[in-house]
């Protein structure tokens, strides 16, 4: 299978041009060039099979020709070394625990993928020098995932005063090869700051790839979740078919992912697009125009503070550029405020002595306003204690602290500080290399 640009301005490329590149030269990402439909048989079968066995299926789909089988299944296998449980937390509701990895977090998976395929169609003697942008999750699964690898070198770039402790513990405690990279700025500019340097012609001898959500190498796991999600409620005696599939969105991978396995046969209800404050995704569905370099809002869900979804363009790849038929599939629920979550995150717990974190609890309550008939499922993406500081200021009490998080509290070392420029960024990958 061929890769395309969201922009539409360059010709195909293989696989392993295209996580190598991150963003086409026309300055879109890439996306299948085709979404095939999987087989009816996949589908009878599928309440039976585990999660890595769902997920090698969807990657055979999109990389069968690209990979021999036991490098793909080994690369699959260790992604999806974990599983993702479906939990009843109400009568109609379910939670689909998407954070049982090493950094607590569904971005596990997809870090650990798109590291085996970086391993696997590695050029020796090549440098590989990966840059991320962060504001916790996403940081922490790619440090860990490459954390050690041989010749990589891992920038790891996050907005002053806006992680948590724990999230810049997760990023500062590695050392080796990650090099954590604290900008003064917003989540936004260290975007920005990513993608100039992947378009810097004078560091393309430094194998310089991105490891945000515009890889499609971090998509492309992501969409195995939903027919695990499916296959769970199905097994549950719950008709997915119908059921709402809430997923918190900030730069809309999971949201695409799902919207893909829809468009592969995946049968479910709305899938609803959960903001906070900061959502543009009610916007940009009803056709409105808006800034893409405004600010982002501080909110309890960091993690989707996103002012505007660089995921956009894949789903209007998805659609076609069509946003009726998009609106037919997604349902943007109005925006959840930081009262609303710590709301549902109290009565949560004491209603069904279950623990909610922020980003979920944005999906409860926008699956509750979008769909209040019907069944619903709540994309859980990180675990509660990942929040450690608003969890607590939510709940008045402490969070219990996984074991996998503790190793990361003893050792903190320090940044390197840098403005908000292409320059500065410059200067300190060129130090390591």
């Amino acid at each position: 299978m061929k890769y395309v640009s969201t922009s539409g301005g360059t010709e195909p490329v293989a696989f392993a041009e295209a996580i190598r590149r991150s963003i086409a030269p026309d300055g879109g990402m890439y996306m299948p060039g085709d979404l095939p439909k999987l087989p009816r048989a996949f589908f009878n079968n599928m309440g039976e099979m585990s999660l890595r066995e769902i997920a090698y299926v969807v990657a055979a789909t999109f990389l069968g020709e690209d990979l021999d089988p036991s490098a793909l299944k080994k690369i699959v296998d260790e992604a999806f070394a974990f599983d993702a449980p479906l939990v009843q937390i109400a009568d109609d509701t379910y939670v689909l625990e998407l954070y049982q990895g090493p950094t607590l977090t569904v971005k596990d998976y997809s870090a650990r993928f798109m590291a085996g395929m970086l391993r696997h169609f590695s050029v020796p003697g090549k440098p590989c020098n990966i840059l991320v942008a962060t504001t916790g999750n996403t940081g922490a699964a790619v440090a860990n995932a490459f954390y050690k690898a041989e010749g990589v070198n891992v920038f790891v770039l996050y907005p002053k005063g806006r992680l948590s402790r724990m999230a810049i513990s997760q990023v500062t405690a590695l050392g080796e090869n990650v090099h954590p990279v604290e900008v003064g700025g917003t989540i936004e500019d260290c975007k920005r700051m990513v993608d100039a340097a992947i378009a810097d012609s004078s560091m393309e001898s430094l194998g310089l790839t991105a490891a945000n959500s515009i890889n499609i190498a971090r998509v492309l796991p992501l969409v195995s979740l939903a027919f695990h999600a499916a296959a769970r409620l199905d097994n549950a005696g719950v008709d997915a078919s119908k059921a709402a599939f809430a997923i918190p969105s900030g730069n809309l991978s999971i949201l695409a992912a799902a919207a893909m396995a829809r468009r592969m046969g995946l049968q479910t209800g709305p899938l609803i697009g959960a903001t906070n404050a900061n959502g543009t995704l009610g916007r940009l569905l009803a056709g409105e125009a808006v800034d893409s370099v405004a600010q982002p809002v501080r909110t309890y869900a960091p993690a989707i503070d996103m002012a505007y979804p660089s995921g956009w363009p894949r789903l209007l790849n998805i659609y076609g550029g069509d946003t009726g038929a998009m609106r037919a599939d997604i349902a943007a629920a109005p925006a959840v405020g930081d009262m609303e979550i710590a709301y549902a995150v109290n009565l949560m717990r004491q209603t069904s002595a279950y623990t909610l974190d922020p980003h979920a609890a944005v999906a409860l309550c926008a699956a509750r306003r979008a769909a209040p008939d019907a069944a619903k499922l709540i994309f859980a993406t990180g675990h509660p204690a990942k929040q450690l500081d608003i969890m607590t200021r939510i709940t008045g009490g402490a969070i219990e602290l996984p074991v996998q998080l503790t190793r990361f509290m003893s050792v903190r070392r320090h940044p390197a500080i840098v403005p908000p420029t292409l320059p500065a960024i410059k200067k300190v990958i060129m130090n390591y290399n």
